[in-house]
C-alpha cells in the first residue's frame, strides 16, 4: 500500500490550484470576448435604428380622405403608422466591373432588404431597373439641377463619385416608395459576384428559359448549379425584356439565402470575412459591426420574396415599367406599416 508523503499532496494540490486558475482565465477570456461581441452586435444595431439616408414615411391617403394627425397614412378606412422596428438595406448591384472607374455606369439590379426584429423575419423587395420615377440629376460638377422621370436605374448615373452615385439611388428608391427610411446601402459591382457566390459553395437553380446562347449549360428546364465563373452570365442575360431576368434573379437569390444560411452555421464569422475580404470591390455606408448585427438576425429569419405589380412598356427609345399605385400602396402598407391604435390617432 503506497503510503501519500505531505510531498505528493502539496504537488497534487499545486497541480490542481494550477488546472483552476487556467481554467479560471480560459472562462474569463470566454466571457469577454462574447461581452465584445454583443457590444459590437448592439453597436452595429444601433447604426442602423439611426439611417442617415431616409425620408418621412408616408402615405397618400386613398379615396381623399385626411390622415389623422398623428398617423403616417389612412387606408380603407384604418390610420397607419410606420413600422419603425424594421430596417430597410438597399443592395445595388451596379452593371461595372468595379468602383472607381470614370465611366457612368447604371444600377442594373435594385432589391430592398426589410428585416423584421419583431417577428425573425426578412422581406426582399425587387425593384425593376425600368421603373420610372423621380430620379435627382446632377451636373458633372456634383451640383444638383432638376428632378425628372425617368428610369430608376438611371440615379445611378448622377453623382462624383460611388458614394454619391448610390445616394442618390437610395434616395430614388426612397421616394418612389413614399419616403421608407433606408438604413445602408450595398452596392456591389460584377468583380464582387464569383467571391459571393463560391463562398456559399454555388447556388442550385433551374434554368425557365433557352440561354444556350449564353451558356450550353443554360437549357431550358436544366437544373444546375451556379458557381463564380458561371454565375454572371446568368444573371446578366437579358433578350427582349428585363422582366424574364428580373424573375431569375429572384429565384437565384431565394436560393442563396438558402445556400449562405448552411454556409454560416458551419462558419459563423464567414459574413465579417466577406465583408472584409469584399471591402476593395464594394460600396457601402454599413459598418463592419452592423454587417455582422445582419448576419446574426438573418441567420435564424424567414425570408419572403415582394413583388410590385405593374405594367411594362416602351418611351420610344427603352422599355419601361410603370408600378400600380393603388398595388403598390396595398403592399407598402401590408409590409411596411402597423394600423395605428386609438391612442395614437387622439388630439
Amino acid at each position: 500500500m503506497t503510503v501519500q508523503t505531505e510531498e505528493n499532496k502539496a504537488q497534487k494540490h499545486s497541480a490542481k490550484k494550477r488546472i483552476i486558475t487556467v481554467l479560471s482565465a480560459a472562462a474569463a477570456v470566454v466571457l469577454l470576448i462574447t461581452a465584445a461581441f454583443f457590444i459590437i452586435i448592439k453597436k452595429g444595431e444601433s447604426k442602423l435604428r439611426n439611417p442617415s439616408l431616409n425620408n418621412s414615411a408616408g402615405l397618400p391617403a386613398d379615396d381623399g380622405a385626411e390622415i389623422p394627425e398623428d398617423a403616417d397614412a389612412y387606408y380603407e378606412g384604418k390610420a397607419y403608422n410606420y413600422n419603425d422596428r424594421l430596417i430597410n438595406i438597399l443592395l445595388i448591384g451596379v452593371d461595372r466591373v468595379s468602383p472607381g472607374l470614370n465611366e457612368k455606369h447604371q444600377a442594373d439590379a435594385l432589391y430592398l432588404v426589410s428585416l423584421n426584429t419583431d417577428t425573425d423575419s426578412v422581406n426582399i423587395l425587387p425593384i425593376s431597373r425600368n421603373t420610372v420615377t423621380d430620379v435627382d440629376s446632377y451636373d458633372i460638377n456634383g451640383d444638383f439641377f432638376a428632378t425628372s422621370k425617368q428610369q430608376i436605374c438611371l440615379a445611378y448615373t448622377y453623382g462624383s463619385d460611388d458614394k454619391m452615385c448610390s445616394e442618390n439611388t437610395v434616395k430614388a428608391v426612397s421616394d418612389f416608395l413614399y419616403g421608407i427610411p433606408v438604413s445602408g446601402y450595398y452596392t456591389i459591382f460584377m468583380n464582387s459576384l464569383e467571391e459571393i457566390v463560391d463562398s456559399v459553395g454555388g447556388v442550385p437553380v433551374t434554368v425557365t428559359e433557352d440561354m444556350t446562347a449564353v451558356d450550353p449549360r443554360f437549357k431550358k428546364g436544366a437544373s444546375l448549379t451556379l458557381t463564380g465563373d458561371n454565375a454572371l452570365a446568368y444573371l446578366r442575360y437579358r433578350n427582349d425584356s428585363n422582366a424574364p431576368r428580373l424573375e431569375r434573379q429572384k429565384a437565384f437569390i431565394s436560393s442563396f439565402i438558402t445556400q449562405a444560411k448552411k454556409a454560416c452555421l458551419k462558419n459563423l464569422s464567414l459574413p465579417v470575412k466577406m465583408y472584409d475580404k469584399l471591402a476593395s470591390n464594394t460600396v457601402t455606408d454599413i459598418s463592419a459591426s452592423s454587417a455582422a448585427y445582419l448576419a446574426t438576425e438573418a441567420i435564424g429569419a424567414d425570408f419572403n420574396m415582394l413583388s410590385i405589380a405593374g405594367e411594362s412598356g416602351n418611351d420610344g427609345s427603352y422599355e419601361t415599367f410603370t408600378a400600380d399605385e393603388s398595388a403598390l400602396h396595398k403592399l407598402l402598407i401590408e409590409n411596411f406599416y402597423t394600423e395605428a391604435t386609438s391612442a395614437e390617432t387622439e388630439d
